[in-house]
């Protein structure tokens, strides 16, 4: 094919900086806008082909049998008057609508994300929306191109507000009509607003700086930038983790000390036996928002704390919460929090690196509209639009490749649970806040290995059950 006429194939910015220039003979210029369109289309017809089979199994009316076996298994060590089994088929239709109404929305919400990035590529949002935030720098605060780390917060602020304008729709259904419809809901609108302005001021008060430092870092750091910004990125990965759960989090939720009583007293012997630094147990108050059910960890060094959802202490016993708690410790001492954190900060020193042997590709920005060879490519703009194209496979595989080694820590933190001694409560445990939370009872198989950090409740109690065997 002759790249001449390339101008006349509509893979061209609607928009461009520049409308008249000559497009230049680099096939990534040619190619690149295409490519990126391409594979979005692609990833999202595949994603929508596993969304069909997964709908296909909510529409499933049979309670699925490997569940009726095993769950039977618990309960043959339980009284009648607390079988699991029949809650789970008393619930199994209303698991089956929950799940088919979510799946149902999220393949509505998934058209329109691609429709809309589609839309904003061959419009050139990203060109226009730079133009315009030069334009009102320079009117309203006198900034010129020089001052190009300033205008990347006043272009990144019009991107956040458009981006939340989108998205409030579908957050506003997906809470107050499918998770209210289904009896999970507890939030007010009043309390979405006062969470969504929130979030809002959080990202300007925290993001803004965060990205001023890291593009005055980039422009500074010369040929081997992505060092420092990967440095930056640890420090900051650090700091965040430790003031999140301290300053952030009770933003949103009070943490109270779960009082004093038996349960208390048998986590901390637990900390105990595993020698984990635990200095605090919380209560969070998870059900002003919703009915769902959770625990989790979280603190450095020898300041570790527990959180424990208030709709969690209703759902289950206190042998189950700590059977689910040897869970949760087990990811600490078989070191899988610590591998996530470091897997995080190799993914961000690998996709600064490569982001530097691709910092200088004009041809790249050429091809979305970035085509004014007067004007400097600015960083934000470099940044954003490799993650987009050139980064967005690596990070499919790497997305799906972590979920893979979620479900195998998920298996280890089992046995983990397990080996202390907490077999048949964490069985039980899990199957309550399966019931509790209705989740899938039969999931597609594909769906769930492509989606699932978690394996699918039947396979966890298989697992354990096996295990058992093994030791008696």
């Amino acid at each position: 094919m002759n790249l001449s006429s390339k101008t006349e194939l509509p893979w061209t910015p609607r928009y461009t900086q520049k409308s008249d220039e000559v497009p230049s003979d680099d096939p990534l210029e040619y190619w690149a806008l295409a490519l990126t369109i391409t594979f979005t289309v692609l990833v999202y017809a595949f994603e929508g082909y596993l969304d069909g089979r997964q709908k296909r199994a909510y529409q499933v009316t049979t309670f699925p049998s490997q569940l009726s076996t095993t769950v039977t298994k618990i309960d043959a060590q339980h009284d009648e008057q607390t079988a699991l089994l029949p809650q789970l088929q008393e619930k199994f239709s209303s698991s089956q609508n929950y799940g088919l109404d979510k799946i149902s929305f999220a393949m509505i919400s998934s058209a329109y994300d691609t429709f809309e990035t589609i839309v904003f590529l061959l419009l050139g949002f990203l060109p226009y929306t730079w133009d315009k935030s030069v334009d009102v720098s320079h009117q309203y605060f006198g900034w010129t191109l020089e001052d190009e780390i300033k205008i990347s917060l006043v272009f990144l602020a019009i991107i956040t507000m458009v981006g939340t304008i989108t998205s409030l729709p579908f957050e506003i259904y997906s809470t107050f009509f499918i998770e209210k419809k289904h009896g999970f809901n507890k939030q007010t609108p009043a309390l979405f607003v006062t969470d969504k302005l929130k979030g809002l001021l959080l990202t300007f008060v925290i993001g803004g700086p965060f990205v001023a430092l890291l593009l005055k870092i980039i422009k500074w750091g010369g040929t081997h930038f992505y060092l420092y910004a990967w440095a930056f990125m640890f420090v900051f990965s650090v700091i965040m983790m430790t003031l999140v759960p301290v300053l952030i989090m009770p933003m949103f939720n009070k943490y109270e000390p779960l009082v004093d009583g038996s349960l208390k007293t048998q986590i901390y012997a637990l900390a105990d036996r595993l020698e984990y630094p635990l200095t605090k147990l919380f209560v969070m108050d998870g059900s002003k928002r919703s009915s769902h059910s959770n625990a989790f960890m979280f603190g450095f060094g020898n300041n570790k704390r527990i959180v424990l959802f208030d709709t969690l202490l209703e759902q289950v016993h206190d042998d189950e919460i700590l059977a689910i708690l040897g869970h949760e410790l087990g990811h600490w001492k078989l070191g899988h929090t610590l591998t996530n954190f470091v897997t995080t900060q190799v993914y961000f020193g690998a996709a600064f690196f490569f982001f530097s042997q691709c910092y200088t590709a004009d041809a790249l920005y050429a091809a979305f509209g970035f085509n004014d060879a007067s004007k400097p490519i600015p960083t934000i703009i470099a940044l954003l639009l490799f993650f987009q194209t050139l980064w967005a496979p690596v990070d499919k595989m790497l997305s799906f490749l972590l979920t893979v080694h979620s479900r195998h820590c998920e298996f280890a933190a089992d046995t983990f649970s397990v080996n202390l001694g907490f077999s048949q409560q964490l069985q039980s445990g899990l199957t309550k806040i399966h019931l509790e939370n209705l989740g899938a009872m039969c999931p597609d198989h594909w769906y769930s290995i492509y989606h699932y950090s978690h394996p699918p409740l039947v396979e966890r109690l298989s697992a354990m059950m096996a295990l058992d065997r093994k030791t008696k």
